[in-house]
């Protein structure tokens, strides 16, 4: 039940963006649009019902489709790679806390690694694996701008 604990990392992650991200999003104005409250905690919520969705799917079809393993474990990768950027790069060039740097390294990094390690068999997974997670980052990066200009049209 490591999954469980990732999620719980992971909603813990997103609580720790939800509540700083917005006042730090005015630092960072170079690299990152700032956001109002509002606007990125509806933003959040959608992300996290997204990975919640992610992980349910891979619970129910996993065992029986190997594309629901592939989509859950890329989800777990992205998650993973999104502690190094944006988080940790972030705090490096702005010399300044990123929000989600702590729950991203203390939590979703080893927990997803573990995930990782202990899920994917061989070569060929771990192929399918990365493909899953460049796609799922492509998408979220293309529905999490949808999703600000809802939430600022919603609550702003």
């Amino acid at each position: 039940m490591i999954e469980l604990l990732f999620l719980l990392g992971f909603s813990l992650h997103n609580i720790e963006e939800a509540l700083w991200l917005p006042g730090w999003s005015k630092h960072a104005r170079k690299y990152h649009k700032e956001v109002s409250p509002n606007e990125f905690r509806f933003a959040v919520i959608i992300v996290t019902a997204i990975g919640y969705l992610l992980t349910f799917q891979y619970f129910v079809f996993g065992s029986a489709y190997a594309a629901a393993k592939y989509i859950y474990l890329g989800f777990i990768l992205m998650m993973v790679v999104n502690v190094l950027f944006p988080h940790l790069i972030a705090t490096i060039v702005l010399k300044k806390y990123a929000p989600g740097l702590i729950t991203g390294l203390l939590l979703n990094a080893p927990l997803g690694i573990y995930i990782l390690l202990k899920k994917i068999n061989n070569t060929n997974e771990l192929f399918f694996v990365i493909i899953a997670g460049i796609i799922l980052a492509i998408v979220f990066l293309l529905i999490i701008t949808s999703i600000f200009k809802l939430g600022k049209y919603l609550f702003d």
